[in-house]
């Protein structure tokens, strides 16, 4: 079955009738953006949340609940913000792009009024993405709970010693490692740190997930590309002290034998495109480029 088709077709309203307007904090031009469109929206008589996404907390979900569409106005930062408010909550995101890379933006703030009838009006495709769910485990209870859209990380304090991280997936050891970290990522994180880290680059909407070791000493394993049902648990075994963030926010720090545990999470994340279906691996060098990955050669081959 392809892997662009019918697998990721989900129903979409007709017509929206409250959109929710996310912005990065310190971006004047997200927060005179998100102004212009409540004002452009208010005129079409369509209700509007808008929210800056250093202030937006959990207990607006029932605000951001009833719109239709989440529009995020910034980077990728601000593209994550919007995906741990609106994943459980199934409420699409359109993200555009005000940051350096946005590789999750589907407009420009130039495109966004152009387009915007055409959201308004349902004509869109629903892009699914998988999350990851971390559960960090102390003495056998549940002490921390958090959702990633990019990647899990397990990794050393600053400046303190390489870490000693025994990694099992479903139960069986795979390896001990001796590193700086661990990254679990998504498909979308495979662009984000995992790349960085030496990771492949995996198409967004498959159920796979990434295990990348960072700065692994005398380790024969490879980043390692895992199905998606697999259950991976990090404990750390020795070195110095240590935490786990979820897309870069602090999740815990660890104590003796702490497990953090992760799969994939049963909730996912869903996109609102209007971009062809291979829009992913049409902009792909551009923005590899834009990240010094390719030459400015590459560059104009891929548009």
């Amino acid at each position: 079955m392809d892997a662009l088709s019918s697998p990721n077709l989900v129903p979409v309203p007709h017509r929206a009738r409250r959109v929710g307007l996310l912005y990065a904090p310190g971006i004047e031009a997200a927060r005179r953006l998100g102004l212009e469109l409540e004002g452009w929206l208010a005129r079409l008589e369509i209700a509007v949340w808008r929210g800056c996404a250093d202030d937006a907390r959990d207990t607006e979900a029932g605000e951001i609940a009833s719109c239709d569409l989440l529009f995020t106005l910034g980077g990728d930062g601000t593209a994550l913000r919007g995906a741990h408010l609106a994943a459980p909550l199934g409420v699409p995101l359109v993200c555009v792009g005000l940051g350096h890379l946005s590789f999750m933006a589907e407009l420009t703030p130039e495109d966004v009024l152009k387009e915007m009838p055409a959201f308004l009006a349902g004509d869109y495709w629903l892009e699914r993405r998988a999350l990851l769910e971390g559960r960090l485990v102390r003495r056998g209870k549940e002490v921390a709970r958090g959702l990633a859209l990019n990647e899990l990380v397990l990794g050393r304090e600053r400046n303190a010693p390489a870490l000693r991280v025994a990694v099992r997936v479903n139960g069986g050891e795979l390896d001990i490692y001796t590193c700086d970290a661990i990254i679990v990522a998504t498909a979308t994180g495979s662009t984000a740190y995992a790349l960085s880290a030496g990771g492949p680059i995996i198409f967004p909407e498959s159920r796979d997930v990434l295990l990348v070791p960072v700065a692994a000493h005398l380790s024969l394993l490879p980043p390692l590309v895992v199905p998606g049902e697999i259950r991976i648990e990090l404990e750390v075994v020795g070195g110095g002290p240590s935490g786990v963030n979820a897309d870069g926010q602090p999740l815990a720090d660890l104590e003796g034998g702490d497990v953090l545990q992760v799969q994939r999470s049963p909730t996912f994340c869903y996109f609102a495109r209007r971009q062809e279906r291979n829009y992913f691996f049409r902009t792909l060098k551009e923005r590899l480029y834009r990240m010094g990955r390719c030459s400015p050669g590459d560059q104009l081959q891929a548009r």
